[in-house]
């Protein structure tokens, strides 16, 4: 039900307009055929034409139909109110409508709708069609009625004339004005209503005075009136002041009155003059409306993208500048300034821009741009900026060669950022960088070294081991081990306590380690038993390092006095770490079976 009502309300809607247009149409005709009727039945001005080609453009492909149809009976009921023969009149609708048809046509082809007169290839593809359209038209007239051959050329050209100069100066206006009402945001429509009405009063004022004499004929008031409006209202101004001086211009023809009336020539002849006449002012007004309203808008959209940039530099803490050599002159963007805190009332200069850097990197950065004027090279680098009120700012600058002048010299094109949050946070980064490093360099340490002793623990001095037997399955070197435990520490532990026990362990890691060779690794197993690690060394060897250790642990002087029991092993081809430990720790055992505070090797 809902879909039904609403076809019915579009097809009442396409019917309404299409009425609207057909009798707009039908009035227009009327009016242009009554008031101006030439020879041969041709009107000096035809708006019909451009009435239903600009109703065309503006229409839904689906209403097209509905205005032709609407469009066409118009015609035919106009050209019959004047007398004109039923087939007369029918050839005049048919070459009519067919004209805005093929007009169309050729303007919606490539899926748009018509024109807005904003560039220039808006206003050829408008002419060419409205060219092609009233040609059509023309043949179809000049083919199809009885016409005396010495007047062909003539009522043909007349024809073309009259329609062409009727779609030029209609169309524009009803188009701008419609596709206002489709996007306001068109820039053709003038803001000021006050001030377009004042332009077209005078256009109107002008030619009025221009056509309702004939006693002096300035006909280029008019035209200098619709140029004023063009460069003053855009193609609006030029569109509309052409229709103005129509309507004016034509009226006086009609009524025999004006410059042209009076020409000692023909009614056909005048008619096709003053068509000449409204063409070329079309011809000299449109376009250079389109060509301002094209440079404006280019404007426009540069002033938009600058500002687009600013924002972007802005936000990015980026500036752009320029140099060029040959000038020495320097051009910031407005960031820039900001960058260097200084207002942009007073262009910097080259002298100016450099002292800005920070002396400790102002040689830096003036031979930085002395090697890419040399070479022709881009170059980038960071350097310090020192703002008027002391502050320090960190930069980061990039520039390219922009281009080379006829003298030799060069402008560079560059940026620059303000990068010394960023610089803050690098130097926040390494300070924790090397935190970590050194937090974990302790981490490893206390991870691998006994918390009492300070000497290695048992992961430490097992890795050690590990990576000493590689090397020696390597190379064939020796290795040797020795295994020690202080004798009867759990007395000591007992009789004094185990904080004297630990510092007797403190006592003995201290001089044993004082003992060892540059190479040698002493690590605390656990409790009171020590290994020595002893790379290169063979059993003579370790068995020295070892005796003399002992020697030294009984000699200590401090109290209460400890010995060792020390069990030395030399690995075999071969053997396995833990097999050597295990070696080792046999050769300890039998050390303490035999009377302890000696030392043993292992078997």
């Amino acid at each position: 039900m809902a879909r039904s009502t609403e076809s019915v309300a579009r097809v009442m809607r396409s019917v309404i307009l299409s009425m609207l247009s057909g009798c707009t149409y039908f009035s227009a005709a009327f009016l242009s055929l009554t008031l101006t009727l030439g020879n041969d039945g041709i009107a000096t001005l035809w708006p019909p034409s451009g009435i239903l080609l600009a109703v065309l453009l503006l229409a839904p492909r689906e209403r097209i139909a509905w205005h032709v149809v609407a469009a066409t009976i118009g015609a035919l009921a106009a050209n019959l109110a004047i007398g004109n023969p039923p087939a007369t009149a029918l050839t005049f609708a048919v070459a009519n409508i067919s004209e805005s048809i093929l007009a169309v046509w050729l303007l919606r082809r490539d899926g748009r709708r018509g024109t807005a007169f904003l560039d220039q290839r808006d206003l050829l593809r408008f002419g060419s069609a409205a060219l092609a359209g009233t040609m059509l038209s023309a043949t179809i007239t000049t083919t199809t009625l009885p016409l005396i051959p010495e007047r062909l050329a003539l009522f043909w050209l007349s024809w073309l004339s009259t329609d062409l100069l009727g779609i030029f100066v209609v169309a524009p206006v009803i188009l701008i004005f419609g596709r206002a009402l489709y996007r306001p945001r068109v820039q053709a429509i003038p803001q000021s209503i006050a001030r377009t009405i004042a332009v077209f009063l005078l256009i109107a004022v002008v030619s009025a005075i221009t056509f309702a004499q004939s006693s002096y004929p300035p006909l280029f008031a008019p035209m200098l009136a619709v140029l004023l409006a063009a460069f003053w209202l855009g193609p609006l101004g030029a569109a509309g002041g052409v229709m103005i001086v129509a309507m004016l211009s034509t009226t006086a023809l009609a009524l025999g009155i004006g410059p042209i009336a009076q020409d000692d020539i023909g009614p056909l002849e005048r008619s096709l003059l003053l068509q000449c006449y409204l063409l070329t002012t079309f011809a000299a007004s449109l376009p250079i409306a389109t060509l301002l309203a094209a440079r404006d808008r280019l404007l426009a959209r540069l002033a938009e993208k600058m500002r687009l940039l600013e924002l972007a530099e802005s936000a990015a803490q980026v500036g752009h500048w320029r140099l060029d050599t040959g000038k020495q002159r320097v051009t910031w963007s407005q960031e820039v300034y900001r960058i260097h805190g200084i207002p942009d009332t007073v262009p910097p200069t080259l002298g100016s821009a450099l002292d800005a850097y920070h002396p400790d990197d102002r040689a830096m950065v003036t031979d930085q741009i002395e090697q890419a004027m040399a070479n022709h090279a881009g170059f980038e680098f960071r350097a310090r900026i020192v703002r008027p009120d002391g502050e320090v700012r960190h930069v980061f600058s990039r520039g390219e060669i922009d281009r080379i002048n006829n003298d030799g010299s060069v402008c560079l094109f560059g940026i620059i950022q303000d990068v010394t949050v960023q610089v803050a946070h690098e130097t926040l980064l390494d300070d924790a960088r090397l935190q970590a490093e050194e937090a974990a360099r302790i981490a490893t340490i206390m991870a691998e070294t006994d918390q009492l002793t300070g000497i290695a623990n048992r992961r430490r001095t097992l890795a050690a081991l590990e990576r000493a037997v590689s090397t020696s399955d390597a190379d064939g070197g020796p290795v040797s081990i020795a295994i020690f435990d202080i004798d009867h520490f759990k007395q000591v532990n007992d009789r004094y306590g185990h904080a004297t026990g630990d510092v007797v362990l403190q006592r003995v890691a201290h001089i044993a380690t004082a003992e060892l060779r540059k190479a040698d690794v002493i690590g605390r197993f656990g409790g009171e038993e020590f290994v020595l690690l002893l790379p290169d060394a063979t059993t003579a060897t370790a068995l020295r390092v070892a005796e003399r250790i002992r020697r030294a642990i009984e000699a200590g002087a401090d109290r209460p006095p400890v010995t060792i029991s020390v069990g030395v092993a030399e690995r075999l081809p071969g053997e396995t770490t833990e097999a050597l430990l295990r070696r080792a720790d046999q050769a300890l055992y039998v050390a303490k079976r035999e009377g302890r505070n000696t030392l043993r090797l292992a078997a």
